[in-house]
């Protein structure tokens, strides 16, 4: 019977307390997580106490290729012999360095213009360049240009009239030619005067058409007709009118 396989343990061992400590699934459960451990797997080196022999091939071979491989001491010979190293004077390389560095130093290029600078340069006044330059100047300043018309201002006698003055009159006649008014103003007034002569041909047949063509010149009455106000023709169509 269940009741009776069951009874010693609901009786006994159920409700008592059982500590795990020791079993098999706990020592089981403690191993597997120190072999999953990374921790324990992944050990420094330098926490292995470990002491290598100096003489070892491996050794000797590590050292040779560090030396090897050093960019320091790879160029340690080169750079004692490029302090140490003097090229004699009379080499053609360094006679054309020299004139090179001359030619293209900024200084040695500047240096007799300095030089100009400091001494000075005494132009003479009468100089053709000189003299040049003050025409030009004086071509160009509109002040001497204007000069002559500020000293006249306001002192002009002599002349009685505007029409007097020629250079008056030589500006008026130039401001009516580049008058647009006077330009068309003899148009304007020929501009509806149109004179043609009689005896055109071209007036003449005008006419000749204008009588073919008119309606009084075509129908023309047969005679005057003149009625008498006593007449007995007239006296009846008056009473007619009156009926």
């Amino acid at each position: 019977s269940d009741n009776l396989y069951k009874l010693d343990y609901n009786n006994w061992f159920k409700g008592i307390g059982w500590s795990p400590l020791g079993s098999i699934d706990v020592e089981k459960a403690k191993r597997a997580g120190q072999v999953l451990d990374e921790h324990h797997y992944r050990v420094p080196p330098g926490t292995i106490k470990f002491t290598s022999v100096p003489d070892s091939v491996e050794m000797v071979l590590a050292k040779t290729n560090a030396l090897q491989l050093n960019d320091k001491l790879y160029r340690s010979g080169g750079e004692e012999i490029k302090h140490k190293y003097s090229l004699p004077v009379d080499v053609p390389q360094f006679i054309l360095s020299k004139y090179n560095a001359v030619n293209l130093s900024d200084n040695c290029y500047k240096n007799s213009w300095k030089k100009t600078l400091a001494k000075g340069y005494h132009l003479d006044p009468k100089a053709i360049s000189i003299v040049a330059a003050k025409a030009s100047r004086n071509i160009a300043s509109d002040y001497k240009y204007k000069e002559a018309y500020e000293k006249a201002k306001g002192k002009h006698v002599g002349f009685r009239s505007l029409k007097d003055d020629p250079k008056l009159v030589h500006s008026m006649h130039v401001a009516k030619i580049q008058s647009n008014r006077e330009y068309k103003k003899d148009y304007e007034k020929s501009k509806t005067k149109y004179h043609a002569p009689m005896d055109m041909v071209a007036i003449t047949e005008a006419k000749r058409s204008q009588e073919v063509a008119s309606n009084s010149n075509y129908k023309q009455l047969i005679h005057n007709y003149t009625c008498l106000p006593d007449t007995m023709s007239v006296v009846l169509s008056k009473n007619m009118m009156n009926i």
